[in-house]
């Protein structure tokens, strides 16, 4: 017990962000133990991963980067916002949806830029779902903290 203890404590502070589930949401640990991940009983992901900042670049650079890559994927564009995170960092969320066999399904994204890494929070699932979670995962991430 405290071995896994000590290594869930060592995997987290490799993290550039401290993260926590949305409410309503159950977090759960890969093997990885690199991303931070939760759940919702209705099948709503949320993730939030941190990534190299290659190239090193400011947040606005990173919002039109994004978005353009989303748009070009496919995804349907739905509505975009400045958020900001716990730790006073400003971010930016987009929000999208796409089609997924018969079913429509949102993807909420949020990106911070810090230094050499960016962190990035996501969640997706069902519209229905995700409509019905979405001020819950919002909070979740502006409740992150960046290191």
């Amino acid at each position: 017990m405290r071995s896994s203890l000590l290594l869930l404590l060592l995997l987290a502070s490799c993290r550039h962000y401290a993260a926590a589930p949305p409410d309503g949401f159950a977090a759960f640990e890969l093997k990885s133990g690199d991303d931070f991940r939760a759940v919702s009983p209705d099948g709503v992901v949320f993730r939030v991963r941190d990534e190299p900042n290659k190239p090193e670049a400011d947040l606005p650079f990173w919002k039109e980067a994004l978005k353009k890559r989303m748009i070009e994927a496919g995804y349907t564009f739905f509505a975009e916002s400045d958020i900001k995170a716990q730790s006073g960092e400003p971010g930016y969320l987009l929000e999208l949806s796409a089609p997924l066999g018969p079913r429509d399904y949102s993807y909420l994204v949020a990106i911070f830029a810090k230094g050499s890494h960016i962190v990035i929070g996501e969640a997706a699932g069902e519209v229905v779902r995700v409509k019905e979670r979405h001020d819950a995962i919002v909070t979740a991430l502006q409740k992150t903290t960046l290191r």
